[in-house]
């Protein structure tokens, strides 16, 4: 089980730095993330911070996983906590996390019952005042 959990979250963080993938769907860049700009069948628990704005998302060819990005602005020590706090109240079990401050990468999986998410925090390249969230997760059963 530790094995798939790196094995995950090495995962994630590869797939955070090797963007944007083929499926993409982008978005206009000074759209706001609300319910209108929010990726294919969202999982409204998963909280994001204030001025997110969604940059692409993508929909699974096979199997049940989204993912989207998103620019937000903010540090990176205001964005970990954010997520850190928001998560929990949001009703998530916190999963495994790899944090490299010095590099400004943060990764957390959270789960809800048999349901596993994660998101990726890492600098943006295209502006430095910003950072990038990437989420992966899988629609509740109920979404549409």
């Amino acid at each position: 089980m530790r094995n798939l959990t790196r094995l995950l979250l090495v995962a994630a963080i590869l797939t955070a730095c090797a963007w944007p993938p083929a499926l993409a769907h982008a978005a206009e860049p000074s759209a706001a993330a609300s319910p209108g700009t929010l990726p294919p069948r969202w999982d409204k628990r998963i909280p994001l911070p204030p001025g997110a704005v969604m940059l692409s998302s993508t929909t699974p060819k096979e199997g049940v996983v989204y993912s989207a990005d998103f620019a937000a602005p903010g540090s990176y020590d205001e964005l970990v906590k954010f997520y850190e706090t928001q998560l929990a109240k949001a009703g998530f079990k916190m999963g495994p996390k790899v944090a490299i401050p010095a590099r400004k990468v943060y990764n957390r999986t959270f789960t809800w019952t048999d349901i596993l998410d994660s998101v990726v925090i890492t600098p943006s390249t295209a502006d430095p005042s910003k950072m990038n969230v990437h989420v992966t997760y899988t629609p509740l059963p109920d979404t549409k």
